[in-house]
């Protein structure tokens, strides 16, 4: 066994539990907006069939949709920031199980390799997946269609 095999061996842990939280903070991200947007659209719509005239109506419609709109790309700034640091670490975590020759078939499983080739992939495997993209595409939608809610609540309390 090599000196740093140990140190390895440490780092991996890290790494490994490093990469849980950052994929476990976009799924809270997530759920953060899920509950802002309902509390959002809740209180337009409150106020759309209270007695406020169209025009009060319209600029809180308007602050509205700036704050969710700020809210999304904050969210969204900060989901791609944490697939960078993600993909990073994977590429750590792929060297050391490289290195332990995890990857070679019987290291663990008779026969077969721990880890698939097609995840193996440094442009389409583990860590380069398209999920926080569709998270994003999700976000962006949502986004979309409550800011076009609220702004047709506004265009019929005109």
């Amino acid at each position: 066994m090599h000196p740093d095999d140990g140190f390895l061996q440490e780092h991996l842990k890290d790494t490994r539990s490093e990469m849980a939280w950052r994929r476990e903070l976009e799924f809270r991200l997530l759920q953060f907006l899920l509950v802002f947007y309902p509390i959002i659209g809740t209180a337009m719509v409150t106020l759309f069939q209270s007695a406020v005239t169209a025009q009060v109506y319209l600029m809180v419609a308007i602050g509205a949709s700036l704050l969710i709109v700020g809210a999304s790309a904050f969210v969204t700034d900060r989901i791609l920031h944490e697939h960078r640091a993600y993909a990073r670490l994977r590429r750590q975590v792929q060297q050391i199980w490289t290195y332990f020759a995890l990857f070679e078939p019987g290291a663990y499983l008779k026969d077969e390799a721990m880890l698939p080739e097609t995840l193996r992939n440094p442009q389409k495997g583990l860590g380069q997946g398209q999920g926080h993209k569709k998270t994003l595409a999700l976000i962006w939608l949502i986004t979309i269609g409550m800011v076009l809610t609220i702004f047709t609540l506004a265009m019929l309390k005109a």
